[in-house]
């Protein structure tokens, strides 16, 4: 194994680390009083300014590039899908369900793309792949039902996170070749400056400024969601894909829901029970499953931002 590899490893482990501990973020903010829509509004809002610098920085790598109307709308679309959409049903789930389970359901997207490929595009379903559905969505069932029966509210919320799931995956069908004329970097930045504007518009027309007045620890909150959970696990998810390749890439986002766990359990004071680790144990091995195919061009796989 070169250097290069050990490198890339390496800043995958601590990109989905950091992406890891937004629920974390998330959890600790939301005892203020801040509801879904401000707290998506203020992560964006900090983070807002750097993707605009990564996306002129790129733009300007690429001498002559220009965007057609219909791929602007193209970006819209996957803005809306991937992130303004899947991130507001992600934060309305966080309220009812525990930061270890809401990362365990959102990393079933990669089984929901197999799932809406053969519903929409008439791909079939492998043996393996069946496998993987049967442990992936048994482990979710294993951790959930036990606390199903004292809240019925974190149904309603694994349902939500479950949504934002299914809005991630349909928007890895659609994205299709579009990342490859636009580079990973350009194209990352510039769907999380369209979802920015997304959740300004939507806060504009619901909540007042007022909305955004909070205490300084609260702030604090928000830059380390926008900085550390946000901004630089992209762009090191970014490098990782470069030199790893996306299969690799997304074998190693396993730890995602580990630390989550982990973290939930130092930061939140989350339990860690038998259960929850087989369950997750069981969701590991069937995207795991999922995963194991050649790698696809860097340019095709998207940046993982949830």
């Amino acid at each position: 194994m070169s250097i290069s590899q050990r490198t890339g490893i390496f800043i995958v482990i601590i990109g989905n680390i950091l992406f890891s501990a937004k629920a974390i973020f998330a959890k600790l903010i939301y005892p203020y009083g801040v509801d879904a829509t401000t707290l998506m509004t203020l992560r964006l809002g900090f983070s807002f300014p750097f993707f605009a610098v990564a996306a002129i920085w790129s733009w300007r790598q690429k001498p002559g590039f220009r965007l057609t109307n219909r791929e602007w709308r193209k970006l819209s679309l996957f803005a809306f899908l991937g992130y303004y959409g899947a991130s507001f049903l992600n934060f309305l789930g966080l309220k009812t369900v525990s930061a270890g389970l809401e990362r365990l359901i959102l990393f079933t997207y990669p089984t929901i793309v197999v799932l809406l490929s053969s519903l929409f595009r008439k791909i079939p379903i492998t043996r393996q792949q069946w496998l993987a559905l049967i442990l992936t969505y048994g482990g979710i069932t294993l951790v959930l039902v036990p606390g199903l029966r004292e809240s019925t509210q974190m149904g309603w919320g694994a349902l939500l996170i479950l949504g934002s799931s299914i809005f991630f995956a349909s928007y890895l069908i659609l994205v299709g070749d579009t990342i490859s004329r636009f580079g990973s970097i350009l194209f990352t930045s510039l769907i999380m400056m369209i979802a920015g504007s997304m959740t300004f518009i939507h806060f504009s027309l619901t909540r007042s400024m007022a909305d955004l007045q909070w205490p300084l620890e609260v702030y604090l909150l928000f830059l380390g969601l926008s900085i550390f959970s946000t901004v630089i696990p992209v762009f090191l998810i970014s490098e990782g894909i470069r030199r790893l390749g996306a299969s690799n890439t997304a074998i190693i986002a396993s730890v995602g829901p580990v630390a989550t766990i982990v973290l939930a359990f130092f930061f939140l004071h989350e339990p860690i029970t038998a259960i929850q680790l087989a369950g997750t144990a069981l969701v590991l091995f069937g995207v795991w499953q999922v995963s194991k195919r050649p790698d696809r061009p860097v340019g095709d796989t998207p940046i993982r931002v949830r």
